[in-house]
């Protein structure tokens, strides 16, 4: 079920903290010198924030602004338009490192922040190796919105410098709670453009955070960055619901499998996400995998368009239990060779045998041209799909404990024996 915009609206818009009371709040403009913009009475918005009273708004006229912003009250941060310019650049030269955390724009510690409609750029960064969290936007202990934002630049000068998959470091947005606090974090990332990162379009960490991410254009460039790079991340306990985004990473190229394989890129990620995340209606093209989920519970994955996967599977699954993966649409998943069959990859969707999945339901999902359309585990429900173009229609994992059955066409195997022994096996399923 593809969820409506205003039941995601009223998840993310839970109240979270009180502001000024409507119709007290003051708007402050920042302006450049020598440029069009009226009543402008700063010239840089870290002043405007250090003069304005929790709820207020700052209003950005168009201009660079060479500054790193730390808000730490509800107020709402807004690019606006001037004689018809509408790009408010904020690029710190140099990005500097506030302990082990360096961002051009922090929020933290507070509630009822907006940053809306504007251009924040990382690139002018110096960082190298994991010691430094490198991000554009970082929500920490704080909820808020980041909406139709430029953001960019979170990618150190040479990525590799930061191998660990988890969480390394180079985020677009990083939204994270500190344990010890108990309130709970409700973050909207919403109709933004994240490019340049070096490990995730968003990252979210964290139990006692609701996120929505939706409706955000996020392009990578998967294993040419030589490490692992994920679009959306959510993990340790964070609840998300990311629906209608458009991910791009990268395929293999010329990389070879085996080292593709290595420095995968993904679509979304679940790494022991919270109960009841949801993914729907994602649109999810150029990846190693489109979703991976790694430890999710009540999960759904559903109706998103998964197209271009090369190395793994188009949604992969490990210890995911009481889930639903329904309704997607999985295009060219590649190659289907012998690769696919030694490494039992190259599916629309496969569950993999012996890592805690249970319970999980699949149904109504297509494939067209995989190596097989769906393999699982005996302890889910599966129903059937339409798989076009596909070696293996439906495989039960359990059968095959050690590989998949031959990546070869059936008239072409060396081993008709093994051949028709694999079809002998998927027939007894189906019936």
């Amino acid at each position: 079920m593809t969820l409506h915009r205003t039941t995601l609206i009223g998840l993310l818009l839970l109240p979270a903290g009180v502001g000024c009371p409507a119709g007290l709040a003051a708007t402050l403009t920042v302006g450049k010198p020598n440029t069009p913009c009226p009543n402008a009475r700063y010239t840089t918005i870290a002043d405007a924030v250090k003069a304005a009273a929790s709820g207020d708004v700052i209003e950005i006229c168009p201009a660079l602004y060479p500054e790193q912003l730390l808000i730490d009250k509800p107020l709402t941060l807004r690019g606006i338009i001037v004689q018809g310019v509408n790009r408010v650049l904020i690029q710190p030269s140099p990005v500097v490192a506030a302990g082990a955390a360096a961002a051009v724009i922090t929020v933290a510690n507070t509630t009822n922040v907006a940053i809306e409609n504007l251009a924040i750029d990382a690139g002018n960064n110096t960082f190298t190796g994991c010691d430094v969290a490198l991000s554009a936007v970082h929500f920490y202990n704080s909820s808020g919105t980041v909406a139709n934002n430029a953001i960019t630049g979170a990618s150190l000068r040479d990525p590799t410098t930061c191998p660990t998959l988890f969480p390394g470091t180079g985020f677009g947005v990083q939204v994270e709670k500190d344990p010890a606090v108990a309130a709970p974090v409700r973050v909207s990332v919403q109709g933004n453009s994240i490019t340049k990162f070096s490990r995730n379009g968003v990252l979210v960490v964290g139990a006692g955070i609701t996120a929505g991410v939706y409706d955000n254009s996020i392009a990578g460039v998967g294993p040419g960055a030589g490490v692992n790079q994920f679009g959306i991340f959510l993990a340790n306990g964070a609840v998300g619901v990311v629906t209608g985004n458009m991910i791009s990473q990268g395929t293999c190229g010329a990389i070879a499998l085996a080292d593709c394989f290595k420095l995968r890129g993904e679509g979304v990620v679940l790494r022991s996400a919270g109960d009841g995340t949801v993914v729907d209606g994602n649109s999810i093209t150029n990846v190693q995998s489109g979703v991976f989920v790694n430890g999710a519970n009540n999960a759904q994955i559903t109706n998103n368009v998964i197209r271009n996967v090369d190395a793994l599977s188009a949604i992969q699954v490990q210890n995911l239990t009481n889930g639903l993966i329904a309704g997607n649409r999985i295009f060219n998943v590649g190659p289907i060779g012998p690769y696919a069959s030694a490494n039992t990859e190259g599916c629309g969707i496969n569950e993999i045998p012996d890592t805690g999945n249970g319970g999980n339901t699949l149904r109504d999902n297509a494939v067209n041209d995989a190596f097989c359309g769906v393999a699982y585990v005996t302890g889910d429900w599966v129903e059937p799909g339409v798989h076009f173009n596909t070696l293996y229609s439906t495989l039960n994992s359990d059968d095959y404990p050690d590989s998949f059955p031959p990546a070869a066409e059936p008239r072409q195997s060396a081993d008709p024996a093994t051949t028709a022994l694999g079809f002998h096996l998927i027939r007894k399923k189906l019936d």
